[in-house]
């Protein structure tokens, strides 16, 4: 009798409610909450519901949303390849719903989340940054706030997951600013609001800011239990952090615990990974080795099957990129490929084509001689980017170094592994040629203090006191 109720809940739910393209937007709505609480399975059985009536009705906007939300359920369940390829099926009907703007910064987010999940970061992060660009293109005040600041945490969320700190709280500040003088904020927006103050409380922690972490904590403890549901997991997070600082282990395992039990719920396995790491460290802390080394194992256990998942997708989604590129090149080039097929039968157009092939060589020349000079003043361009970037101290000048540089600080951390930011921002630096009092300057400092981190460095990379540090740098880069 129970099984039977299971089976016909979602019909006798719905029976009586005639289904239009209204119906199925405000579901969706609905829908989107029991996500961001992650009630993943309740979601997806209502999701697929949703879909199959849209489906019925022809309802290419509701079609899509439903397949956005099946790759989202895949992309988090390990299952990259089809998660990718619901994102593929979301993007041609959007196609179809005549590119709706939100429906399309939706597609670039899940795609966002796709990359991120994979392990594209940087792909993730241009994704996110152009739905900031997408953002100013809707005329809905309330959805384009909505829109951009997601934007702005997620951008920040996965510079926290590749350690960019400073860019992280950066992007999170942007998106909490745009979002604290709203009067009225529906319960997405109030989710990820509290959601990301206890990140920046995470870091208050982190940086032994103890004070200003509890009153984050303070401030966020009720909302956060009401508002976040299993995405809760945060708070209890931080709560174990503070312990942990303060060396209350059993109150930590407590409260790590209890996150660990959240996350559970929302099926997020990097979360879970990172939390088993966390709490195997409290317990060794603690004393208790044998626990500490169980969830070590748990830990190890998940890295090894998120990166034996990660490879497949990674692989396709380069094919994928690489077939794409095939077809446009064949799309291009199809024309010319239909006139050489006819000259064939006519030695007059053999050599008419043979003519124009030569002037269309030419001009490929002449347009890659253009492309060339282009690309020179990009150069110029981007490197003066990154020294207004360093004379500002602005956070997105490591980000816009590495883009420009990107083989400088791979190399530098194999001579040692162990060079902080901070040391890697003065090596940076220095590969600009920037004087020491010019650094003084840019980062509010005593020049003496330069001249003292000159010669730590030295000693870091085992330079001699003979070579000029500047022409070092631009050597490491060259080679």
């Amino acid at each position: 009798m129970m099984k039977c109720l299971i089976v016909f809940f979602p019909w006798l739910l719905f029976a009586q409610q005639k289904i239009t393209p209204q119906y199925i937007d405000s579901e969706y709505n609905k829908l989107d909450i029991l996500y961001s609480e992650a009630k993943i399975h309740e979601g997806l059985k209502k999701n697929i519901f949703l879909l199959e009536e849209s489906k019925k009705i022809h309802y290419s906007k509701g079609i899509a949303r439903g397949y956005l939300r099946l790759s989202y359920y895949y992309s988090n369940s390990r299952n990259y390849k089809k998660g990718l390829e619901y994102l593929k099926l979301a993007e041609e009907e959007n196609e179809n719903s005549k590119n709706d703007l939100k429906l399309q910064s939706e597609i670039k987010r899940e795609l966002g989340f796709n990359y991120y999940n994979i392990g594209l970061y940087q792909k993730a992060i241009d994704e996110f940054k152009e739905n900031v660009k997408l953002s100013e293109s809707i005329s809905d005040y309330s959805s384009k706030i909505k829109v951009k600041s997601i934007a702005y945490f997620e951008i920040g969320a996965t510079y926290k997951k590749i350690n960019q700190l400073d860019s992280c709280k950066w992007y999170i500040k942007k998106g909490i600013d745009l979002l604290k003088n709203e009067k009225k904020l529906d319960r997405i927006l109030q989710m990820y609001l509290v959601y990301n103050n206890l990140i920046l409380a995470e870091y208050d922690v982190s940086e032994k800011k103890i004070n200003s972490s509890e009153i984050y904590i303070k401030s966020l403890d009720a909302s956060s239990k009401e508002i976040l549901g299993n995405n809760n997991f945060q708070l209890y997070k931080v709560k174990g952090m503070i312990n942990e600082y303060r060396k209350e282990y059993d109150s930590a395992i407590f409260n790590f615990q209890k996150a660990i039990s959240l996350t559970k719920n929302t099926g997020n396995v990097e979360r879970l990974q990172g939390l088993y790491s966390d709490i195997s460290r409290i317990y060794q802390q603690s004393g208790d080795n044998s626990s500490s080394q169980k969830y070590l194992q748990k830990y190890i256990s998940i890295k090894d099957s998120l990166a034996n998942a990660k490879q497949p997708a990674i692989e396709n989604t380069v094919r994928e990129l690489v077939v794409q590129k095939e077809k446009e090149i064949k799309s291009k080039n199809k024309f010319l490929i239909y006139i050489i097929w006819i000259g064939s039968f006519s030695v007059i157009i053999f050599i008419l084509i043979i003519i124009k092939r030569e002037r269309k060589k030419n001009k490929i020349l002449s347009v890659k001689e253009q492309e060339t000079q282009l690309l020179n003043q990009k150069l110029n361009i981007a490197f003066d980017q990154v020294i207004q970037l360093a004379k500002k101290n602005d956070p997105e000048f490591m980000t816009r170094f590495q883009e420009v540089y990107p083989n400088f600080f791979p190399r530098l951390l194999q001579i040692e592994p162990q060079l902080q930011n901070s040391e890697l921002k003065f090596c940076a630096l220095l590969f600009l040629n920037f004087s020491s009092k010019d650094i003084a300057a840019y980062t509010f400092v005593q020049p003496r203090s330069i001249q003292i981190r000159k010669n730590r460095l030295r000693k870091r990379l085992n330079i001699s006191s003979e070579e000029d540090l500047y022409i070092w740098m631009k050597n490491i880069n060259n080679n």
